[in-house]
């Protein structure tokens, strides 16, 4: 099938702490089953990348993906509840259109030393082609329009902008051809964990929740009204939280529509970008305790 009607809707989580935390404990009560509840939903895959190694020399991501559904798989049970690290991403797919679920098309992608996840559908995926380095393009392994954004920003990488500025620089530079799409992704490297926000006109995919067979009550948290939302959670050991909607969110900031956000995992310091404000973006940026 041609990629660019290629198209998955997923839920994206991801943690940065000063020392090695479970998911579980980073999100209190029972919000990492909550978490793996949205399986029943997005059931089409599962992956996640961490941080290994608390010595920043040594540091190296690792991932672990499924093609097969998350629900009741006791990896996922783990990943979320068990496995220690400072930094880790979590991905959930529901994919859509016939696409193959199969481990090339699962993220979270991991190239170059950093893993890549993303919630959102841009189609046509071929209009990324333009601006993908042409030995990029050719090692694509899977079928994705997730993996082809990921290409754009190795491109600006390869280029020799620094991961936080290529990911920038690559939804501005792609956000006039998907205009009304999710760009929506988190990045784990051995030193950043970077969340892009950038969804503000995209479409909740209300067909998708309706062919699912689900019940309104059955509907993970926020999953009509706020689908593409990503909030953050900051607390004061210097933690920091994104996520997808779906978890309850008491306590929880969304962040600023069509923004980066960088956090440093060794200082904890956090840059945000306002992408609407190029070319010459407003930097938020902060200490946290």
């Amino acid at each position: 099938m041609d990629p660019s009607r290629k198209a998955v809707m997923c839920r994206l989580l991801a943690y940065a702490s000063p020392a090695p935390r479970t998911t579980r404990d980073v999100l209190g009560g029972n919000q990492s089953a909550v978490f793996q509840d949205m399986t029943e939903l997005h059931k089409d895959g599962w992956g996640s990348a961490w941080i290994v190694s608390d010595s920043a020399a040594d540091r190296v991501v690792k991932k672990e993906r499924s093609a097969l559904t998350g629900e009741g798989d006791h990896r996922l049970t783990q990943a979320l509840s068990d496995r220690l690290s400072r930094a880790q991403l979590v991905h959930l797919r529901m994919a859509t259109d016939g696409m193959t679920c199969q481990p090339a098309n699962t993220h979270p992608f991991v190239r170059d030393g950093f893993a890549f996840a993303h919630n959102g559908s841009l189609s046509p995926a071929s209009a990324m082609d333009g601006h993908i380095a042409s030995d990029l393009l050719a090692s694509l392994e899977g079928d994705t329009d997730s993996e082809r954004y990921l290409a754009v920003i190795r491109t600006k990488i390869a280029e020799g902008h620094a991961p936080f500025d290529a990911v920038c620089q690559s939804v501005l530079e792609l956000r006039p051809i998907f205009p009304d799409l999710s760009m929506n992704a988190i990045i784990l490297t051995t030193t950043e964990l970077i969340a892009v926000h950038a969804s503000a006109n995209a479409n909740t995919p209300h067909d998708m929740f309706d062919a699912s067979g689900l019940t309104e009550l059955s509907l993970p948290q926020d999953h009509r009204t706020a689908y593409y939302l990503m909030r953050q959670r900051r607390y004061d050991d210097g933690t920091v939280v994104f996520a997808s909607s779906g978890l309850d969110i008491v306590g929880w900031e969304s962040l600023p529509a069509e923004s980066v956000t960088r956090v440093d995992l060794d200082t904890h310091e956090i840059t945000t970008r306002l992408l609407d404000l190029a070319p010459s973006s407003a930097l938020l940026t902060h200490q946290l305790p």
